[in-house]
């Protein structure tokens, strides 16, 4: 799929002004929207999401898929993958923490949000993407988890639109074949990126916690917990919240 390229100085938040003037995007693309600076930039679960004006990539995607999509609310996995692959081509060794955050040596370096909207027979996707690319050590130190970026793993500045163009060629790719075969192409590669397999953890599935090892993903993208009782849960939405 093409793209259709918007650049906001400043914005609340580029998700919610993708989904305030989603009529105005053309449905045959991708619409990219990208902002300088974001004021009230959102992660899951009504997270605040910090940025510097100027440092890191703040963007929504927007398209339109068929509401019968295989596998469609793993969709946000091809995004995160999309990224894990331009960080490989880059030399870095990049772990996906389920559902879909990137992170470098057990640190986040970005986080996805995804909304979808279902109308009829196509669902409208707002997939949100913040990047930390030359965010600092000082900024990062606020952020209420440990954080990295791109700067500061390896010592030295990157240029955000480059960054912004490898992932969209990526993106591009691995949303066609997503869109013909759903997640199932993309499992194997997931599963060997995903962070804490084997471990213990502490999952949040939005209203209960839940203790057991994190054994695995389905072909499907959801995540396998094994219990104490040798109970295997699956889940199609949560938070890791501690190991």
């Amino acid at each position: 799929m093409e793209f259709d390229d918007i650049f906001l100085k400043t914005v609340d938040s580029t998700q919610e002004w993708a989904k305030k003037n989603v009529a105005k995007f053309d449905k045959s693309k991708i619409t990219c929207i990208s902002a300088e600076t974001q004021t009230k930039g959102k992660g899951r679960f009504n997270r605040e999401w910090l940025s510097p004006e100027g440092d890191n990539l703040n963007i929504t995607f927007y398209f339109q898929l068929d509401s019968k999509c295989l596998h469609l609310v793993s969709i946000a996995h091809i995004l995160a993958l999309s990224l894990a692959k331009v960080l490989r081509d880059n030399n870095l060794d990049p772990k996906i923490k389920w559902p879909n955050d990137v992170m470098l040596d057990d640190k986040k370096l970005a986080g996805m949000l995804c909304e979808i909207q279902t109308k009829n027979e196509f669902a409208d996707i707002f997939l949100g993407i913040g990047i930390n690319v030359n965010a600092d050590e000082k900024f990062l130190s606020k952020i209420d988890q440990k954080a990295t970026s791109l700067k500061v793993e390896t010592k030295r500045d990157w240029d955000k639109q480059k960054l912004l163009d490898d992932l969209k060629i990526v993106f591009s790719n691995n949303l066609k074949l997503f869109n013909e075969k759903g997640f199932e192409p993309f499992y194997e590669k997931f599963e060997n990126l995903l962070l804490y397999k084997g471990e213990k953890i502490t999952f949040f599935d939005g209203q209960k916690e839940y203790k057991g090892i994190l054994h695995s993903i389905s072909s499907e993208g959801k995540l396998n917990l094994y219990m104490p009782t040798k109970e295997m849960l699956t889940f199609a939405a949560g938070d890791i919240i501690s190991k």
